[in-house]
């Protein structure tokens, strides 16, 4: 197997020689690349469906890790996945074309998009101090809001209600290609009709900053749950700060369910009124007081983009993709939940689901902060000390005036 120890999802201790999988090998259709990354449970791959005459396409291969394979409710919940991608067919969700099992091992078969995941994106624009703003935010939230108007209504094929929530509506799971299309991913913690239950005891369902109330607190989820954390996600595109991101779960889980929410108008002065209002009505944390359906926040995104002010919205995303992320040519832009979901250590203060967890990789008992979180924390920290030597500064300036009036 090729594995690259500076890749950021690349976890060496998380292989084992068995089920091992290396470039050249045919699993299925498909031939292996190379692998692109390791997580808590699954690791992914470009592959490639070769024909005659040179014909070939690329695809991403995501496989859960073979010491999960045996383990009945991980494997129910990759099973699930590829039963709920089956059923979903949107120019905005990542289409999933396959589900193989060789081995003992299953696999996932997705559409390859070459680009970056909103959450690289948003983190590269924080460490130049600049927020995507509201024509991007408006661009992904149309795009977002149309899948999720899909997926919620989709049905079963005998016509009863799927009643999907797709519960991780976050960054690192909305993929931009590099021709600026947006694209949903990561079905892998998705709550349906078709089980009784998707949760597995120990593992994420959702990242805690992105989570709604409901949520957070084990109550019942609907579709009005993913409005919520897509509000979240486009306050921050707007605004360029994280809304509910606290030092650890709990902290971060009561800002979820308490803090006051600022209008993102009174930092982003020249904001569109309607934009605003959106937000603030996704945000709404009791669930009736929200938009009550992805269509009705498509509809009124899509009015806003209609005007003058943000119909430059889909060119400058595609620009931006390709400005910032010249080297991801060639390169698949992925989902994060299933790929970096790990087990959580024992005595987590919060429970969502049924299930003890924290969005983060686990090391020796001590937690280790994703990049996302690693960046927010130096760049606050930057704020903090230009903060400090502003007043400093400040105050010797007046000290001297003093000293002048009354000499």
């Amino acid at each position: 197997m090729s594995t690259n120890p500076d890749h950021p999802i690349s976890s060496p201790s998380s292989l084992t020689s068995a089920g091992q999988v290396t470039p050249g090998q045919i699993i299925g259709k498909y031939k292996i690349v190379r692998d692109v990354g390791i997580g808590g449970m699954a690791q992914v791959f470009l592959a490639s469906r070769e024909g005659p005459e040179g014909f070939a396409k690329p695809y991403v291969i995501k496989r859960i890790l073979p010491q999960y394979s045996n383990d009945e409710q991980f494997a129910r919940m990759f099973i699930t996945e590829a039963k709920v991608a089956a059923l979903l067919d949107h120019p905005n969700i990542v289409h999933v074309f396959d589900f193989e099992i060789e081995n003992g091992n299953y696999y996932l078969v997705m559409e390859y998009v070459a680009g970056a995941s909103l959450a690289h994106i948003m983190r590269a624009n924080r460490r130049r101090g600049e927020p995507l703003g509201a024509q991007i935010a408006v661009e992904i939230g149309v795009a977002v809001a149309h899948a999720l108007a899909y997926a919620h209504e989709v049905a079963l094929p005998d016509g009863r209600p799927l009643d999907l929530v797709h519960r991780d509506i976050s960054p690192g799971n909305v993929l931009v290609s590099r021709d600026g299309a947006v694209k949903l991913a990561d079905f892998g913690v998705v709550k349906t009709s078709m089980t009784a239950t998707n949760t597995v005891v120990g593992v994420v369902n959702g990242k805690w900053a992105y989570m709604s109330p409901e949520q957070i607190s084990g109550q019942p989820v609907d579709q009005r749950s993913d409005l919520f954390s897509l509000g979240i996600v486009l306050y921050e595109i707007i605004t360029g700060l994280r809304l509910f991101r606290a030092e650890n779960a709990a902290a971060t889980a009561s800002r979820v369910m308490e803090a006051p929410i600022r209008h993102p108008k009174t930092m982003v002065a020249d904001l569109d009124p309607r934009l605003d209002h959106i937000v603030m009505k996704l945000l709404e944390r009791d669930p009736k007081a929200r938009y009550q359906s992805a269509a009705a926040l498509a509809a009124d995104l899509e009015a806003v983009r209609a005007s003058p002010t943000f119909s430059a919205g889909a060119l400058r995303l595609r620009s931006l993709v390709r400005t910032r992320f010249p080297e991801q040519t060639g390169t698949p832009a992925l989902g994060t939940s299933f790929t970096d979901t790990a087990r959580a250590p024992p005595g987590n203060p919060f429970k969502s689901g049924g299930s003890d967890v924290e969005q983060a990789s686990f090391s020796g008992g001590r937690l280790l902060l994703d990049d996302r979180q690693r960046d927010d924390r130096q760049l606050d920290n930057r704020v903090s000390t230009r903060v400090v030597i502003s007043i400093v500064l400040a105050c010797l300036v007046a000290s001297a005036i003093f000293w002048l009036l009354v000499s």
